[in-house]
């Protein structure tokens, strides 16, 4: 599985690239702008993302906008869906909303829980339950 994890801070960016990284090639990217930069480059190499995490208070470019960017992109190429989860320590409606609309496949709030972000993973199947058991 490759995945891109965006996301401004640290902390949060580290323990998600932490616990994905085992499943296969993880990116990181800091804001909006570099993760649509190398989403695109991505899709130019096709070698598209299987999966991209967005956490929706960003400077600049904030994850709902770099979403409405990379569904424009697959819709504009008609590349392949892309699995998107939207991560956000504000789990107000309006977010989990107006995420959805920009087809979100998924949302979580944080602090991101392990097993959470797992089961999230299998129910876009992304990851067999099987592989829950390895990596624990």
């Amino acid at each position: 599985m490759k995945t891109l994890v965006v996301d401004d801070e640290f902390v949060a960016l580290n323990k998600m690239t932490g616990i994905l990284s085992a499943f296969g090639e993880c990116d990181a990217a800091t804001n909006g702008e570099q993760a649509l930069e190398m989403y695109l480059k991505a899709l130019d190499r096709i070698h598209p993302y299987d999966l991209v995490t967005i956490d929706i208070e960003m400077p600049g470019m904030d994850g709902l906008t770099l979403l409405a960017r990379i569904c424009e992109e697959e819709k504009r190429r008609q590349a392949r869906h892309t699995k998107k989860i939207m991560v956000s320590a504000a789990s107000s409606v309006d977010n989990v909303k107006q995420a959805a609309h920009n087809r979100c496949d998924a949302f979580l709030v944080k602090p991101v829980k392990r097993q959470a972000l797992l089961q999230k993973l299998v129910d876009l199947k992304l990851l067999e339950s099987s592989q829950l058991v390895v990596a624990e």
